[in-house]
């Protein structure tokens, strides 16, 4: 099977174009490849393009599930609206968004009134077969700790299975129906002033599936299907990060007609830790050292993901000063390496000092040398300006 295209492309734009921006690239693309305004070969399957990718980018909730999972967030429910087969009589869409709903036309009220009258709007399908179910999202928050190293969650939702007590059929009896005959369709003649036109679309009394059940089951009222809670285990990775989502086949809404389940797509959110912060693998901390140790130098303990480690601070160590503690970070998505830990060192001005240390300052004061240098860079000041 071909891959979809992107539907950025198709209407030549960049990836998160604004609505305004999508709209008038389908009016463009539509009144060029329109099969009606168009014979070239080929015409109709680039008008069927455009109009499935506008029907997505310009459906605000659409366009936010495929920027984030591309083509398959079309499975999701809520998400399907596009109904292709049957050539162009059965797309659901507005000519007005092309031409403009204003005017008239021959005595019609406007072009969506011509192409209603040609037929418009009729599905082209015939008995429902098997559909696919749709996809289910949810958003799982879990701990900085759950996302270094991992975990499993349990989650509960609520999603539409197969109906236990018909076991998926509707009940029991099935005959053929009796207002299509079994086709899944029904036609309709339509006069206009252009002639006698043929109509057809899904058969209201069986829903396209071209069976009726005589006994309906009372659980699910013959629909086959019913919503019902459930507990999902959801297993966690290490190294997972906010934005991350994980694909559970066959965990979303039931199939009809004996269709395949949906997904479940786990979108991942990782809360904040008080000590590190994180970028992509590595991690970062801030420790605090006091005015004697950045200046005589010492031993200082730092925590790491697993356990505390020591690093050495050498004399003269000045504030904003960074060390690298290599493969101390976060475990890397899927492999087995690992990031890196930053320490950024902070050297504190004690707030408060007793005799003892205030004494021992002034003392320290008269040795040193940073006033020696602010005494130099004045002299050199006075002799630029002389």
């Amino acid at each position: 099977m071909p891959t979809k295209r992107d539907y950025y492309d198709i209407l030549g734009l960049k990836k998160g174009a604004s609505t305004s921006e999508v709209k008038e690239a389908y009016k463009k693309l539509a009144k060029k490849y329109h099969p009606d305004l168009n014979k070239d070969n080929g015409a109709e399957e680039k008008f069927k393009e455009t109009l499935e990718a506008y029907q997505t980018l310009s459906d605000s909730k659409k366009k936010a599930n495929y920027d984030q999972f591309g083509h398959a967030a079309e499975g999701f429910q809520g998400f399907q609206g596009f109904r292709g087969g049957g050539g162009t009589r059965g797309f659901d869409f507005n000519m007005g968004d092309i031409f403009g709903s204003g005017g008239s036309f021959g005595g019609f009220g406007g072009m969506e009134d011509i192409f209603r009258a040609f037929g418009g709007g009729g599905t082209g399908r015939g008995a429902a077969g098997p559909t696919r179910g749709a996809n289910l999202r949810i958003d799982l928050s879990i701990s900085f700790e759950e996302a270094v190293f991992g975990t499993e969650k349990t989650v509960e939702l609520t999603r539409i299975e197969n109906c236990k007590e018909c076991k998926g059929k509707g009940g029991s009896g099935e005959e053929t129906c009796d207002q299509c005959h079994g086709a899944g369709i029904i036609r309709q003649q339509r006069k206009t002033m252009f002639g006698t036109f043929v109509t057809q679309g899904t058969c209201p009394r069986c829903g396209g599936k071209g069976k009726t059940i005589k006994n309906v089951c009372k659980k699910c009222e013959g629909r086959g299907r019913a919503k019902a809670k459930r507990e999902i285990k959801i297993k966690i990775p290490a190294g997972i990060d906010t934005g991350n989502h994980l694909n559970l086949r066959g965990e979303g809404n039931a199939g009809i007609n004996g269709g395949p389940s949906g997904d479940l797509f786990a979108v991942i959110f990782v809360e904040t830790d008080k000590v590190f912060k994180r970028d992509g693998e590595d991690i970062y901390a801030e420790m605090p050292i006091s005015f004697s140790e950045a200046a005589l130098g010492t031993n200082l303990d730092v925590p790491t993901l697993e356990e505390k480690t020591t690093i050495k601070i050498p004399n003269g160590t000045q504030t904003g000063t960074i060390f690298r503690l290599k493969g101390k970070g976060i475990k890397k998505l899927g492999e087995t390496r690992h990031g890196d830990e930053y320490v950024k060192i902070i050297v504190q001005t004690p707030s408060k000092t007793n005799k003892k240390q205030k004494e021992l300052f002034e003392q320290l004061a008269k040795e040193d040398d940073v006033k020696k240098q602010r005494k130099g860079f004045f002299e050199k000041i006075k002799k630029k300006f002389r």
